[in-house]
This record gives structure tokens, C-alpha cells and sequence, in this order.
């Protein structure tokens, strides 16, 4: 097997609880050995759904994509916290749970809108160069700072008041931490929350839907495989086409900034007929983004 039978493009995954997003990665790897792959967006064990997986020279494009709003289902224990803020940690505080569905479904909607959030401490960033949940693991003392985030829309608010259980859709952006909401929410109704179940069902163009279990996968046959990766090309199919002649597509190349008149931030790029790359625009000025 050798790269020039893989094709650089996202594969659109549907991650299985119970594994990492570096253990995706790595099934990925093994298949393309050889090849540059990397994941677009972090999914903890608990929770499964769209994990865009990008190939080849699509790896330069982990970014923009980890950077698109993101959708979940997210299913919620009342009256519980944990000090991981999900059903895998340790139970923290425990309450009565003695709200009606009314006062829930309204104090839920009340975190639509931009908000400072704190991540969890139990969560993958870094502090003095250390995961922050390996110094929590470690019983020291975490200080992460509250970043900014946006939640456009929960709906499909459901209750289950018997089992103290709530469900809702989410859409927010990029760096919003489920857990961190579930949590504050149950701050907000006055008994308590954790996180029991999460699935992720959208990241930018990337739909549940359209997404593959990571086992169906890896049954495939290998051109099945690669029938599934998605091309660079495919997945900028709205952005602007430009044509380029043999000479400037030559300085294109060569890492020459062209003019190049559009409001679009990525263009398509192509030269002889044929599909050559991305680049990008600022100020009227085209550069070399991805060659393939």
C-alpha cells in the first residue's frame, strides 16, 4: 500500500463510547499506515457521534473545521454532581429533587445566549504544560480561566421527573463544554446535575447522518474504505472556483501571491481543466493554502 492510493480527504465518523478520539485516530493510522491523520474536534469516552477524521493534506484543514459549531443530544441526571461533571466521576453532592417540568424547561432555556463558561477541571487542557484532569487525577489544584462561548439553541427539552432525568438538544460553539453546561444547569434549578449520556450529531457540514460507526468501518473492503473519504474538493464544493492559467498556476505553486478578486475566505483552485488545490484570500490576495 502506498500514500498515492489514499485519498486526501474527511472521513466522517461515527465515534463508539467507551474509546478516545486519539483511539479513532489511531484504528485510522493502522489502516493508512504512512499516512498523515489527525481528528477534528475531541469527544470524551462517555460520549459518541460525528468525529470528522481528516487524511493526507486534509490534516491542514483540522482546524477550520475543529473551529465550526457543533450540535448534541445531551442526557442529564438531576439532583447529583460529580467532581467530573459526567456519570463517570465521583459523586460530590447529592439533592432532593422537588422542581416541576415548567421550572426545568425554564431555567434550561435561560443558558441560550452568549456566556462565560468554565471549563471542567477534569477536562484536556493545559496548565504548565500538563493535561489539566492528569493534575486533577494527581489531587492538586487546577486554576483554568473561563472562556467565551455561545449557545445558539436548545431544543427538544424532555423530562423525566420519576427518574430524575432530563434530555435536550444543543447547538453552540467551538470550545463549549457539555459537561461544564449540564453542570451549571443544575446549579441554576437548585439541585444539581450530571452528565449520563452525550452524543454529538453535528460539526459544521458534518451530519450524524451521513456518518459511519467506526466498526462498520473498519469491516469494510479497502476501496469501500476509501470510497467513504470525503475529498477536499467535495467538501469545498460551495467555495468560489478559480481558474488559473498554466503560468500563474506555476506561481501558485511556488508560493507567489496572486490577485485575486473575491470575498471568499478559501477558493478552489484550478488549473488545465483539472482540480489542483485550495488557497486562501485576504485583502484581494491569493495564496497557496493545500496542493494536491
Amino acid at each position: 500500500m502506498n500514500f498515492q492510493e489514499i485519498k486526501n480527504g474527511i472521513l466522517n465518523i461515527d465515534k463508539p463510547q467507551g474509546i478516545t478520539s486519539h483511539d479513532v485516530v489511531d484504528a485510522i493510522r493502522k489502516i493508512f499506515p504512512n499516512t498523515k491523520v489527525g481528528h477534528t474536534g475531541t469527544l470524551d469516552p462517555l460520549a459518541t457521534g460525528v468525529l470528522p477524521i481528516c487524511i493526507g493534506e486534509a490534516t491542514k484543514l483540522t482546524s477550520n473545521i475543529t473551529s465550526e459549531n457543533k450540535s448534541y443530544t445531551v442526557k442529564m441526571l438531576l439532583g447529583v454532581e460529580t467532581d467530573t461533571y459526567d456519570i463517570t466521576g465521583k459523586i460530590m453532592f447529592a439533592s432532593v429533587v422537588n422542581k416541576d417540568e415548567i421550572y426545568i424547561k425554564e431555567r434550561i432555556k435561560r443558558f441560550v445566549g452568549r456566556q462565560s463558561q468554565m471549563p471542567p477541571k477534569y477536562s484536556a487542557i493545559r496548565v504548565d504544560g500538563k493535561h489539566a484532569y492528569e493534575l486533577a487525577r494527581e489531587g492538586k489544584d487546577v486554576e483554568l480561566t473561563p472562556r467565551e462561548i455561545e449557545i445558539f439553541s436548545i431544543d427538544n427539552i424532555n423530562t423525566n421527573l420519576k427518574d430524575k432525568i432530563v434530555s435536550f438538544d444543543v447547538t453552540c460553539t467551538k470550545g463549549t463544554y457539555i459537561r461544564s453546561l449540564v453542570n451549571d444547569i443544575g446549579k441554576n434549578i437548585g439541585c444539581g446535575a450530571t452528565m449520563i449520556e452525550l452524543r454529538r450529531t453535528r460539526t459544521g457540514n458534518f451530519d450524524i447522518k451521513d456518518s459511519i460507526p467506526l466498526y462498520d468501518y473498519l469491516n469494510l473492503e479497502y476501496l469501500d474504505m476509501l470510497n467513504k473519504i470525503i475529498s477536499i474538493e467535495e467538501y469545498y464544493k460551495e467555495a468560489k472556483k478559480i481558474i488559473l492559467d498554466k503560468e500563474d498556476y506555476n506561481k501558485f505553486l511556488n508560493g507567489v501571491i496572486l490577485e485575486c478578486d473575491t470575498s471568499d475566505k478559501i477558493v478552489r483552485v484550478y488549473s488545465n481543466n483539472m482540480y489542483r488545490g485550495l488557497g486562501t484570500v485576504e485583502n484581494n490576495k491569493l495564496k497557496r493554502y493545500i496542493v494536491e
